[in-house]
């Protein structure tokens, strides 16, 4: 063709959607910046792009880092371009293209070889089915704007589930052009000079033919009887006027069919369920309301934590319904100008009723529709949220089957959303997508495992879901992710025997776990060391009492609920200074695999008022959200000091005791205390339904003394024959702390005789554990004693 603008190398996106994520990055071809300027091309504008297998035309954009004599094409058209050098060219309607085109005809391809084989289109699929082929490949072909007989299209990601379909032919529209039929022979023909018409517009007048099968199943017959006489375009009552589609409108097209769109949701099935008894029967059979005079639900608003799947629910809903999709963010509708946000919001809604019928996603509606009486949002807020609150209460009027529009709208904020919006007849039903559970995550790992190559048995996959405590879908496909990562990088690096293939195993998963965070706890999560039941000396009474009220409400449920046993909702560990009161909280969270949050008392403490008691019901929120979690309070009587006139933290002290026993249920979630000054707490938080167990730890006794010295021992060179009972016994009134110390104190005396000792001496042992200083009196014994005794507590 003459008139090359440029000759460039066609290469694929690394980092690029595929073709079902949006019909702007369908459309898009990204050069470098010097190359748009060179040849003066503005972003936006339309170019055609001619290789030796074919030409398309697309829209030029700017991108950083891009060598100067490539392009990036979207799959679409680097699938008909292929990979060889194209060449650039101006795009001029008028003399490259033939018009709108009126009717197009496709059948089903298997592209193998370099060469296209027809293949008939499945005779086992339901018209359902054919109804979102068609719809979907129309959306495809409508993103791209202008098409060619023998363009290929791909519906659908997978393997399994894609399908290739070829424009076979295109019928123009007869006021267009007096030719009504160019096959791909002959427009292949045309395309050798550039002074004549090689592509077709497409519209939403555009109509598709499938296997002989147009929309609502007619046959190619029968729609060309129905066909109009003054311009020969079919028109059915999903057509909708030309134009072209603003930049902040994405057009959302289904890449599985209607069968397989909820089957990709994993974990959400109630509410899938409560989504389709809303939704599936205005939306396909809209006469049922007409009949007894009742107005269509107009939206449903999905709110619950970041990651949890709104948005992908949302546009399963789009594909189950066999229908339209427009995907709007919240912050791409805002303008700088006076009046266009409000505008925005109405060509969004003016688009939906054009492809009626059609599902609008709002996500981020709260940064779109803030409180107006909560001084977060401007005048230009307060009109948006009048504008929607207008376009909703006008969506069904009349007629409910001519404009079926349903609204979807995504949040994780919906306390800061208009209320006037949270009201039926505009958000009918409010879902919450919380956090999944065992058997919810159990179902998101199946799905993403499904996808790839692994080793991992049924049971071992039910062990991962029931250590992700907390975890929302976006963190599972991290975990999944970053495990096959790392098994490629084994892979990899093992040297592979030709033909292998890396396999995803149970150990890469295990490895990887540590370093992925629940969302809800990535702000509070305090990485503990892993302290284990082994590495705490003695107290095995502690210990059960600890596992009886944090790991039986979760490996017992059953046992509970049958014998009508509530769970324990707050441990206090009250004992001596340095008898493993913190160490036994650690080794708690990391023996039972619950989410674990250390709270430090000064770190709630605020000067300005009221924001203590914020931090202190921030905690309990994000406990809740990862539940089942432990929170852990060191040193409480720093925060639960008993109330008095004079006390500047009564505050803090009335929240934590709401918090744990309020009007609102603490469920999931175990407090575990820890102090030495257990006179000093208010009563409030020792009774029954807050701190329910309380535990004493005391001083070690000969046995504890022998396993904490044998445990600390094991990890140093020792002298072989030390007695360890002896030690045990010279340790006599040491805490555990003050036993660990002996340790210590033994091994720098031996660095200070020899820097380049084999190993402590017995003598050193002896010596450190005669000179230790024993901070546990029996004046403080006999305090613990005295308090449990006039206080009524009784070891739990």
């Amino acid at each position: 063709m003459a008139n090359v603008i440029a000759s460039l190398r066609a290469i694929p996106d690394e980092a690029g959607p595929s073709v079902s994520r949006g019909t702007r990055e369908i459309r898009r071809a990204y050069l470098s910046p010097d190359v748009l300027r060179t040849h003066k091309l503005v972003a936006g504008d339309w170019v055609l792009l001619k290789s030796a297998n074919g030409f398309a035309v697309v829209q030029p954009w700017p991108r950083v880092g891009i060598e100067d004599d490539a392009i990036i094409l979207s799959p679409s058209h680097l699938s008909n371009l292929s990979e060889s050098p194209v060449n650039l060219h101006r795009f001029k309607p008028d003399i490259h293209s033939y018009g709108k085109a009126a009717l197009l005809t496709l059948k089903e391809v298997t592209v193998g070889l370099g060469k296209a084989k027809t293949k008939l289109l499945a005779t086992e699929d339901s018209q359902r089915e054919k109804e979102w082929l068609r719809a979907a490949l129309k959306e495809i072909l409508i993103s791209m704007s202008y098409v060619r007989p023998r363009l290929n299209i791909t519906v659908g990601e997978t393997e399994k589930t894609a399908r290739t379909y070829e424009i076979d032919s295109i019928e123009v529209s007869q006021k267009d052009n007096s030719a009504s039929i160019v096959d791909g022979v002959e427009s292949l023909k045309i395309a050798e000079n550039d002074n004549q018409k090689v592509v077709y517009e497409m519209s939403w007048k555009s109509e598709i033919v499938i296997d002989g099968q147009k929309e609502n199943g007619k046959t190619t017959k029968d729609s060309n009887a129905a066909k109009s006489s003054v311009d020969g375009v079919a028109r059915t009552k999903s057509s909708v006027a030309d134009g072209p589609i603003p930049s902040y409108i994405n057009l959302f097209t289904p890449s599985q069919p209607p069968t397989a769109a909820y089957g990709l949701l994993g974990g959400l099935q109630p509410q899938i369920d409560q989504i389709k008894s809303l939704l599936d029967l205005p939306m396909l059979h809209p006469s049922l309301f007409s009949m007894f005079g009742l107005t269509p639900p107009r939206g449903i608003l999905l709110h619950g934590p970041p990651g949890t799947g709104k948005t992908a629910l949302a546009r399963a809903v789009a594909s189950s319904a066999n229908c339209s999709c427009i995907v709007v963010n919240g912050p791409e509708l805002s303008s700088a100008y006076h009046g266009e946000t409000e505008e925005r919001v109405r060509g969004v809604f003016s688009e939906a009723k054009k492809r009626s019928p059609c599902i609008i996603v709002l996500d981020e509606v709260d940064a779109l529709c803030p409180r107006r009486d909560g001084g977060e949002g401007g005048e230009v807020e307060r009109r948006v949220v009048a504008t929607l609150l207008t376009l909703m209460d006008g969506m069904s009027q009349e007629d409910a089957g001519e404009e079926r529009i349903f609204v979807v709208a995504a949040t994780n904020r919906p306390n800061s959303i208009d209320p006037a919006l949270r009201r039926p007849g505009r958000f009918d039903r409010e879902i919450e997508i919380g956090i999944p559970d065992a058997n919810g995550r159990r179902q998101i790992i199946d799905i993403m495992l499904s996808r790839m190559p692994h080793s991992l048995s049924n049971q071992e996959i039910s062990s991962i879901a029931s250590k992700t405590h907390g975890y929302v879908g976006a963190d599972l496909s991290s975990l999944i992710r970053e495990s096959a990562s790392a098994a490629i990088q084994r892979w990899h690096s093992s040297n592979p025997a030709e033909g292998s293939t890396p396999t995803l195993t149970n150990t890469d998963v295990m490895t990887i776990l540590p370093t992925i965070r629940p969302s809800a706890m990535r702000e509070v999560f305090v990485e503990t060391p892993a302290v284990k039941w082994s590495d705490i000396g003695g107290q095995e009474e502690v210990k059960q009492k600890l596992r009886e009220c944090v790991e039986w409400p979760l490996t017992h449920r059953d046992t509970f609920t049958r014998l009508g046993v509530e769970a324990p909702r707050g441990v206090l560990l009250y004992g001596p200074p340095g008898c493993s009161k913190t160490m036994t909280a650690k080794a708690l969270a990391t023996e039972s695999g619950i989410n674990f949050i250390a709270v430090k008392g000064p770190e709630l403490l605020n000067k300005y008022v009221g924001e203590s008691e914020r931090a202190v019901r921030e905690i309990f929120r994000k406990a809740r959200a990862a539940s089942p979690s432990i929170v852990f309070f060191d040193e409480i009587d720093a925060l639960g000091s008993a109330r008095s006139d004079d006390h500047t933290h009564s505050g803090v002290l009335t929240s934590l005791l709401n918090e744990m026993d309020g009007i609102e249920e603490l469920s999931g979630v175990t407090v575990v205390a820890a102090t030495n000054r257990p006179d000093v707490l208010d009563s409030a938080l020792m009774r029954p339904g807050r701190l329910d167990r309380i535990l004493y730890v005391g001083a070690p006794d000969l046995e504890t003394r022998k396993d904490i010295f044998k445990i600390r021992l094991a990890t140093m060179a020792i002298e072989p024959g030390i007695d360890i009972e002896e030690l045990a016994r010279i340790a006599e009134g040491c805490s555990g702390a003050e036993v660990a110390s002996i340790c210590q104190d033994a091994a720098l005396a031996a660095m200070n005789e020899d820097l380049d000792a084999p190993y402590v001496k017995k003598s050193h042992l002896i010596h450190s554990a005669k000179t230790v200083r024993r901070r546990i009196t029996y004046d403080m014994l006999k305090f613990f004693e005295e308090w449990r005794d006039q206080s009524g507590v009784r070891n739990a």
